[in-house]
This record gives C-alpha cells, sequence and structure tokens, in this order.
C-alpha cells in the first residue's frame, strides 16, 4: 500500500517558511525603517573612514575583520634608564690581574660566555648539566659578594628566572605528553 500526502513538504517537517524583508511584501515604511537601521549600522562603524572619504572626496574602501590594533609609544626614556639587565656582571668573570682574590676563594669559576660557548659545542647532556653550571655561577656570586649586594642579589634573580622557565617548559611538556597519551588511547 502507499502512502500519499497532500500537503506541502514543509508543512510535514514543521519547517517555517523563510522570513521575508520588508522590500519583498511589506510596507513602504518598513523598507524606510529597513534602510534607516542599515545606514545607522554603517555610521556606527565607519565613522572616522567615512568622514576622511568626505574630506578627501575619494572613495574609502573599507576593510574586513578585526581593526589594527594601536601601536604603542615606545617606553620613556626615564624608565629604560632606570632599567638595567640583570646578567650584565655575569657575562665575563673579573681578571685574575684585578681580582685575584676572587680565583683563591671560587674554586670552579663560570660565566655566561662559557655556558653560552658549551651550549653552542653541545657540551650539556642534559638540562640538568646546564642548571649545575647556573646554579654555580650564582653559588660563586653569592659565596665572593656580601650578602644584600646588587650583584648577591642578581644571583638570587637569575636562580629563580631559570627556576621558573624550568618549572614552566616542564610542565609544558608534561601536557604535551599527557595530550599524545589520551590520543593514542
Amino acid at each position: 500500500m502507499l502512502f500519499h500526502n497532500t500537503k506541502p513538504y514543509s508543512v510535514i517537517l514543521n519547517a517555517r517558511p523563510p522570513a521575508s524583508t520588508a522590500g519583498e511584501n511589506g510596507s513602504l515604511e518598513e523598507m524606510e525603517e529597513d534602510i534607516s537601521l542599515k545606514k545607522r549600522k554603517s555610521e556606527h562603524h565607519g565613522e572616522k573612514e567615512l568622514q576622511a572619504s568626505q574630506e578627501t572626496g575619494e572613495k574609502v574602501k573599507r576593510k574586513r575583520g578585526r581593526p589594527p590594533a594601536e601601536k604603542l609609544p615606545p617606553n620613556p626614556p626615564e624608565l629604560t634608564r632606570t632599567l638595567r639587565p640583570t646578567s650584565v656582571c655575569f657575562v665575563q668573570l673579573p681578571s685574575k690581574k684585578e681580582v685575584p682574590e676572587y680565583y683563591e676563594l671560587i674554586r670552579k669559576p663560570v660565566d655566561f660566555r662559557r655556558i653560552r660557548e658549551r651550549v653552542r659545542n653541545h657540551k650539556y647532556r642534559t638540562v640538568g648539566d646546564l642548571e649545575k653550571d647556573i646554579f654555580l655561577l650564582c653559588h660563586n656570586a653569592q659565596t665572593y659578594n656580601l650578602e644584600g649586594s646588587q650583584i648577591y642579589e642578581d644571583s638570587i634573580v637569575i636562580k629563580s628566572v631559570f627556576r621558573e622557565r624550568q618549572t614552566a617548559n616542564c610542565h609544558r611538556r608534561g601536557t604535551e605528553r599527557d595530550g599524545k597519551r589520551q590520543s593514542q588511547r
């Protein structure tokens, strides 16, 4: 037995007919209202462009998407003069002629220049080896310099920054590994 329905397909699916615009079967008032709404929206979004085009007499093509971010002015000179790099004193060891007592007190002197050379020459097998040299550099600075001095304080900052970065990297690697494990399941 065949089933035959005389109702239109949209009624069977309980679908609504598409909403008509004011221009199709609306009055003139609805069309004017629709046009004024569109004008208000376009004025709201492009007031500056419209003003610029009216002043120059050129037609400005609107760009789509998010407006470009405002470029911030550079840091004021007063601020940049007060900031100083923390690691300047740690880049190169003091000379043996100028500070011989440093080498008498410090058994294993190390600086960032030597650490950088070791990184470039692939001397570090693990991050732990690099960590040992960074911590040795900080320990040397704290051993030779007085507590509370600028170099002593900078060594504490360097050590804490290294630890923060290392824990952030370990955390990031851990989440990457967890994601890989879950995708393999």
